[in-house]
């Protein structure tokens, strides 16, 4: 009889920020205006921008996750993002209908300190691939997206948010984990 370690329960983790609720009931409603192909919109309280996508770690590691995020966001303080765009993620054939945001410097180092404390196989130049957007729907992919520039308003990003991501038939359900205040 084999003597294994049991099993350790894995949560699939990612950092993000999450807009008010009433300016993603805007973005939505803006999207249902657009000329877009057919899609699955996010669940309202879905609506995100991924800083870091953590992927899978074991329970007792989820405390030095949360340290580390404490420490990527330790000086840096509140600031606005301005959604400008909406496009179609990847380019070609694209998936994700989202919300493009612009890029000021809190979140680009917001980003590259997550990317230096939790990534397990850092890319190089991994920044000049990150597009800071909120996913609003989801294509089969069928046909391009052209960018399209939306009037929406911005908002202040005031906190980071630890989430579990738990994937079912239905769809992805979000489980706060921490949330650590900037």
């Amino acid at each position: 009889m084999s003597r294994g370690r049991k099993s350790e329960a894995v949560a699939r983790l990612f950092a993000a920020v999450y807009p008010p609720a009433q300016w993603t009931k805007t973005a939505l409603e803006t999207l249902r205006g657009l000329d877009l192909p057919p899609h699955r919109e996010t669940p309202p309280a879905q609506v995100h921008l991924t800083l870091r996508f953590i992927g899978q770690r074991r329970e007792p590691e989820i405390p030095s996750v949360v340290t580390s995020i404490e420490r990527s966001c330790a000086g840096i303080g509140r600031f606005e993002l301005s959604p400008f765009q909406c496009i179609g993620l990847p380019a070609r054939s694209p998936r994700v209908i989202a919300v493009e945001t612009d890029t000021p410097a809190p979140l680009l180092e917001l980003h590259r300190r997550m990317v230096t404390r939790l990534a397990r196989s850092p890319r190089s130049n991994a920044a000049d691939r990150y597009v800071p957007h909120l996913t609003l729907g989801r294509t089969s992919g069928a046909r391009d997206i052209e960018s399209v520039c939306v009037d929406l308003p911005g908002f202040e990003v005031r906190e980071v948010v630890l989430c579990r991501s738990v994937l079912k038939p239905s769809g992805a359900e979000h489980c706060v984990m921490a949330r650590v205040g900037l």
